[in-house]
């Protein structure tokens, strides 16, 4: 019902005035809009091919249950235990670029001097993929596990039988059992990344500029700083729309693959 006014939480004496649609034309028409959906776009591509890439490998490490792998399974899972606030006030002190760990490591392998991760506009959109990628990929990691250990032992003993090499087992017989699992870590991480907020907010707070201003840190301006709370409304509701839709088709897709 609000997204169909001109409401404002801050004025609450003031009549709420129907307006209609006028709210979506302005924000399908704002050219900002696009730009904040396009670096949630690019934040949640990277993110998603990293910690799947990742999160498989680790699982296939894992998997092979080798001496101590239940201690360095504790060590990887560490990250994901810790609240977003605190990871993102973690991350800020060692992005520091003359007294953080990170700028010391990068110019360990290439001299380039201090590396501002957070207040660069080129690299600040990287600054928050390569924590949120540090701090989720060990989930992915425990469903891929979970879709690694879900194999039966037969069927790698028939493939060793057809003499199957390494890489022939992992293309015809892991990558295709494991695959519904690999689909369900996208879902969930990607509906979770799509409404990021914290992490982001205590890393960059969406700047240098709004380079880093994904769409639900600009909803959250809207609504609490500018108090357009019915133009916020109607923001939020296309996000809804979007990520309802996105998911809906995605999940036909998962149970087609399940059911192969």
């Amino acid at each position: 019902y609000l997204s169909f006014t001109n409401y404002r939480a801050n004025r609450l004496t003031k009549p709420i005035e129907w307006v209609g649609l006028k709210n979506y034309e302005r924000l399908l028409n704002k050219q900002d809009i696009w730009e904040y959906l396009q670096a949630t776009a690019h934040f949640l591509t990277w993110t998603m091919a990293l910690q799947i890439v990742l999160g498989l490998g680790l699982a296939l490490l894992i998997n092979k249950q080798f001496k101590s792998h239940s201690f360095w399974t504790t060590v990887i899972l560490l990250p994901m235990m810790l609240s977003p606030a605190v990871v993102g006030t973690f991350w800020t002190y060692l992005y520091q670029p003359q007294t953080g760990i990170f700028s010391y490591i990068v110019n360990v392998f290439a001299d380039v001097g201090p590396v501002d991760m957070i207040g660069s506009v080129a690299l600040a959109p990287w600054s928050i993929i390569l924590v949120d990628t540090w701090m989720w990929t060990p989930y992915v990691m425990l469903i891929c596990l979970a879709g690694l250990r879900s194999i039966p032992d037969y069927i790698y003993e028939a493939a060793e039988v057809d003499r199957a090499s390494p890489w022939r087992r992992f293309w015809s017989v892991t990558l295709p059992m494991v695959l519904p699992f690999l689909m369900l870590a996208v879902l969930f991480r990607a509906i979770e990344n799509f409404k990021m907020f914290d992490l982001v907010v205590e890393l960059t707070s969406g700047g240098p500029g709004s380079t880093t201003e994904l769409a639900s840190i600009n909803l959250k301006r809207e609504a609490f700083e500018k108090w357009r709370t019915g133009y916020s409304s109607a923001f939020a509701i296309i996000l809804f729309v979007t990520v309802f839709g996105a998911a809906n088709i995605y999940v036909k897709a998962l149970n087609a693959v399940k059911n192969r």
